[in-house]
């Protein structure tokens, strides 16, 4: 029974995401490279049904991109396009969290720190950055259904294979990035928003700074 960093048994399709997402990510699949189905069966002696339920998920994350003449291709990941993601992220997080700052709750407080927690005991790194930006939602949740808001959860979901690859490339930067959290969290807890929304885009552009040099060199 194959398990990953939890209790729960995962399912084929989910196995197959997780080791195609991690070639993926640490090159062993580059990009550009089409991902056929009947290979990727044979590879995990399993039947199609599981396959392409794998490749909607993936195209989902944005690792992949599906083109009805080509099929599944493996998107190549550009600092171009991390940067663009990051820069607006720094400008609209920083408005996000002070429109939402009026509306301070404790329970969007406790569902951070329990996310946390949940953060510094996960060993996968793709569910760690689907984690991650649940953390980091938390501190504008009150601003959902806004055009902002939902600007800014089209750029969290392109930005999750470009966090996993800043993990894959620099191990370290799940410490510093956990360190970080807590201090966002107790800028949050002692209502410091100017110390919030500081530690908020430094976060974002230590990660944006990290993926620099992942997609140059490594890529």
């Amino acid at each position: 029974m194959i398990h990953l960093n939890s209790d729960r048994p995962i399912t084929t399709t989910e196995f197959i995401v997780h080791s195609l997402s991690q070639d993926i990510l640490n090159g062993n699949i580059k990009s550009g490279s089409k991902l056929k189905q009947n290979e990727i069966s044979k590879r995990f002696n399993v039947s199609a049904t599981p396959v392409r339920e794998a490749l909607k998920i993936l195209t989902a994350k944005g690792l992949i991109s599906f083109d009805p003449f080509k099929g599944a291709i493996v998107k190549g990941l550009c600092y171009k396009e991390a940067k663009e993601i990051y820069e607006l992220r720094i400008l609209l997080e920083s408005k996000l969290i002070t429109d939402a700052f009026e509306k301070y709750d404790t329970e969007y407080l406790q569902k951070a720190i329990n996310i946390q927690e949940q953060i510094e005991t996960c060993t996968d790194l793709n569910e760690w950055a689907l984690l991650n930006a649940n953390f980091h939602r938390c501190f504008w949740q009150s601003e959902s259904g806004s055009r902002t808001f939902n600007i800014v959860e089209t750029l969290i979901m392109a930005a999750i294979p470009y966090v996993s690859l800043s993990l894959f490339y620099k191990k370290t930067h799940i410490k510093s990035s956990n360190e970080e959290h807590k201090a966002i969290i107790e800028a949050y807890q002692k209502k410091d928003l100017k110390k919030l929304v500081h530690l908020n885009t430094a976060h974002t552009n230590k990660t944006k700074n990290i993926l620099e040099d992942a997609i140059k060199n490594s890529l």
